[in-house]
């Protein structure tokens, strides 16, 4: 039987895969544009429900207190029909602006992201991630996608927070993308795939 001898030409000489680590504590300005960049909208579905419910509801009510008030006041029945189609009307239209407005959404983050540090740790079987009293850990099978956007790296969790990596964190966007290829390899080597995740 012949042996098979390794020489130094066919030994691997790909180092193995390092866990990584980052950390920081989110600016303002990194939050504002992060929550624009991964939110479809401006407002909630739940604000917009409302806003078509109650409208309609608001003009309905305008209208029979107009109509009430001047068949009282003794008009003639077209002006009344018409006066208080006007000012229902007017008054749904009216409230749905407002409250759309009051429910526009103008601030980003939670209160702990911009004043405490998020310490990320990136292993071969969990992500950990850390702020403050609470640590959250997610095996690699629940990570759904990674990203490397213009400004930041996304984390895709397929249900719980994501976890999201600005560039302010890995001191420009050359070493952002240095360390979005190295969490790539992590990646890869922990399920066992080969290829690239998304850069945007």
């Amino acid at each position: 039987m012949a042996l098979a001898f390794q020489t130094p030409d066919t030994v691997d000489q790909t180092p193995p895969v390092q866990p990584l680590t980052a950390h920081g504590a989110y600016s303002k300005k990194e939050l504002k544009k992060i929550s624009r960049a991964m939110r479809t909208s401006g407002l909630g579905p739940t604000s917009v429900y409302y806003a078509g419910v109650t409208a309609p509801a608001i003009a309905a009510g305008m209208a029979t207190v107009v109509s009430a008030a001047f068949e009282r006041a003794g008009w003639d029945p077209y002006w009344v029909f018409l006066i208080s189609s006007i000012i229902a009307s007017m008054s749904g239209i009216s409230w749905y602006l407002i409250f759309m407005r009051l429910s526009y959404r103008h601030g980003y983050g939670r209160s702990t992201e911009s004043k405490q540090e998020t310490q990320v740790e990136i292993g071969l079987d969990v992500i950990f991630w850390t702020r403050g009293a609470v640590r959250t850990q997610v095996l690699w099978s629940g990570i759904s996608s990674i990203e490397c956007r213009k400004t930041f790296i996304h984390i895709a969790v397929a249900d719980g927070e994501d976890v999201v990596l600005p560039k302010g964190w890995f001191g420009g966007k050359s070493e952002m993308r240095v360390f979005f290829e190295k969490l790539q390899a992590v990646r890869n080597a922990a399920l066992g795939e080969t290829g690239s995740e998304k850069s945007v």
